[in-house]
C-alpha cells in the first residue's frame, strides 16, 4: 500500500491465485486504501460477471467481497476511524460517523428516509450496523405511532412512505448483520 502499486487488476489476480491480504500489519490508512481499491476491482468484477455470466468471475468476485469485509472487521478490532475512502457511498460517512460517536438520532433517520438518502449498510462494521438498526427501530416505532395520531392525509401518506421506507432500511441492515457479523 505504501509503495503505491495497488490497482483493480492487481487486486483481481491476487483473489484469483488466493494469495489476500490479511491486513495485521497494515495501518489503519492502508488498509482504507486496500479496501478502496478492492472495491474498485469488485465493481469491475461484478460488471464482467454481469456481461458474461463466468462462474470463476464470480468466485473471484465472492473472494474479494470476502477480503473487504476481513479487512473492515481489522480496522474495527484495531479501532481505525471511519473513513470516507473505504465507504461505497462517501455521503454516508456522516451517518457511520454518528454512529461510531453513538451521535444518531431518530429524526435524522426520519429526514433520510423522506429525502431517500438512507445508507445500505454495505460499508459499515458491524456495530455500527447495531447502532443503525437500533435507531431505525426507534424512527420506525414513532413513525407508526405518529401515522395513529395524524388526521391530515397528505401528512399520513408522507409519514407512511417515511415508515415504509424505515422498516424495509431495518430488513436491509439485518440481513447484512445476519451475513457479516
Amino acid at each position: 500500500a505504501d509503495a503505491g502499486s495497488l490497482n483493480p487488476a492487481r487486486a483481481i489476480e491476487r483473489a484469483k491465485k488466493g494469495e489476500l491480504v490479511d491486513g495485521f500489519s497494515a495501518t489503519c490508512a492502508e488498509i482504507d486504501k486496500i479496501i478502496e481499491v478492492d472495491r474498485e476491482a469488485l465493481q469491475f468484477e461484478k460488471e464482467m460477471f454481469e456481461a458474461t455470466g463466468d462462474t470463476f468471475i464470480k468466485e473471484t468476485q465472492d473472494t474479494i467481497r470476502i477480503q473487504i469485509n476481513e479487512l473492515k472487521g481489522v480496522r474495527e478490532n484495531r479501532g481505525c476511524s471511519t473513513s470516507r475512502g473505504n465507504l461505497k457511498k462517501s455521503e454516508d460517512f456522516v451517518v457511520y460517523k454518528r454512529a461510531d460517536e453513538g451521535t444518531l438520532t431518530s429524526a435524522r433517520a426520519i429526514e433520510r428516509a423522506k429525502t431517500g438518502k438512507l445508507v445500505d449498510g454495505s460499508s459499515a462494521t458491524c456495530s455500527q450496523l447495531e447502532k443503525l438498526v437500533e435507531i431505525d427501530q426507534k424512527a420506525l416505532k414513532f413513525e407508526k405511532q405518529k401515522l395513529e395520531a395524524v388526521d391530515d392525509p397528505e401528512i399520513q401518506t408522507i409519514v407512511s412512505n417515511a415508515g415504509n421506507a424505515i422498516e424495509a432500511q431495518v430488513k436491509k441492515l439485518k440481513a447484512e448483520q445476519a451475513k457479516r457479523c
